[in-house]
């Protein structure tokens, strides 16, 4: 995780006494100093023992904690996805939803995610035969986003991801402990029985251990 510096400077407090030559001020209550920091005629240089005390003193993990749950409650609002009183979703380009997706019945609903349009014509094919009131599809465009590897603008960026997210219901790193709530309860992946297929299939499972690992 990469930390802006202002992540730092909203847990921390530096105070510095110090002797400025020829100082100016924006007013006559002298509360900000405007002369550059050139013209100050010393430079504050923190030793290194300072250093070891501050990164020994916590705040380090402090500003890490803060910065991840920052970025986990940004994540979730971009990527949060349906809930259960949701029984029709709009906007997602290629889904065809399950009748009782959203609705009581939910849990009994598997989405089909299959590997392409040609995929996805084959599986609405046999909904024909037993019905769609259980099965979902969503066509996959190809190889899902590592979430346990891409960075996090890659992460809120991906509109695949977003869009089985908001498919299914679940919300980012959120801990779950069953499918309650949940718009479908299971997953069949359909992919081809090759390389990409089985790579697909794995980086699913990478993305479901990764962020829900209690629904595995």
């Amino acid at each position: 995780m990469e930390l802006k510096p202002f992540q730092v400077k909203n847990h921390m407090w530096l105070f510095v006494n110090a002797l400025i030559e020829n100082p100016t001020f924006d007013s006559q209550t002298k509360e900000t100093l405007t002369l550059k920091i050139a013209k100050f005629g010393s430079k504050c240089a923190l030793s290194e023992g300072t250093m070891k005390k501050v990164l020994n003193s916590g705040i380090v993990d402090q500003v890490v904690n803060w910065a991840k749950f920052k970025q986990t409650a940004t994540l979730q609002s971009k990527m949060k996805g349906g809930t259960g009183g949701h029984t029709r979703i709009l906007g997602i380009p290629k889904l065809e939803d399950a009748n009782d997706a959203g609705g009581r019945h939910s849990d009994r609903c598997t989405l089909i995610l299959t590997e392409g349009d040609s995929a996805k014509a084959l599986a609405v094919a046999g909904l024909g035969v037993i019905g769609r009131d259980k099965y979902g599809v969503f066509p996959l465009r190809g190889k899902v986003l590592n979430v346990r590897e891409a960075s996090y603008k890659q992460t809120v960026d991906n509109k695949e991801i977003q869009a089985i997210l908001k498919i299914i219901g679940l919300e980012p790193r959120k801990a779950y402990d069953g499918v309650k709530g949940l718009r479908y309860g299971s997953i069949m992946v359909m992919t081809d029985q090759d390389l990409d297929g089985s790579h697909i299939k794995g980086l699913l499972i990478n993305l479901v251990h990764h962020w829900w690992p209690g629904l595995l």
